[in-house]
């Protein structure tokens, strides 16, 4: 009779598993898009404000690229302790050894 599967408590949990490189892409992406469009706004402002701000505006419009290149490439780091490793078990099932096989099968055989 088979035994009854019992759930290991080691089991990978599936809210514990990295994002998707796709995933990883398209919110990377996303951020390089809002910044650049900050920029974009900046160099406006930097034409229509006629203040101290313009300058403001101006560092924004010249600093923002590197700030969004880099945040771009940032590839999040793999979080050590998210994954477990798989422990071997012992397995208890009496096993068929080479000693407690019949050497002779006709012997062992039951009468017809």
């Amino acid at each position: 009779m088979p035994s009854p599967r019992r759930s290991s408590p080691d089991a990978q949990s599936v809210t514990s598993a990295p994002e998707s490189r796709t995933e990883d892409q398209a919110r990377r992406l996303r951020r390089y898009l809002i910044t650049m469009t900050i920029r974009t706004i900046c160099f406006i402002l930097v034409v229509v404000v006629d203040s101290w701000w313009r300058w403001v505006f101006a560092a924004g419009a010249v600093f923002l690229p590197f700030i969004a290149v880099v945040a771009a490439n940032a590839v999040r780091p793999a979080v050590r302790g998210r994954v477990r490793p798989v422990v071997p078990t012992v397995d208890r099932t009496p096993q068929i050894s080479h000693e407690s096989w019949p050497h002779d099968v006709e012997e062992h055989r039951a009468p017809h």
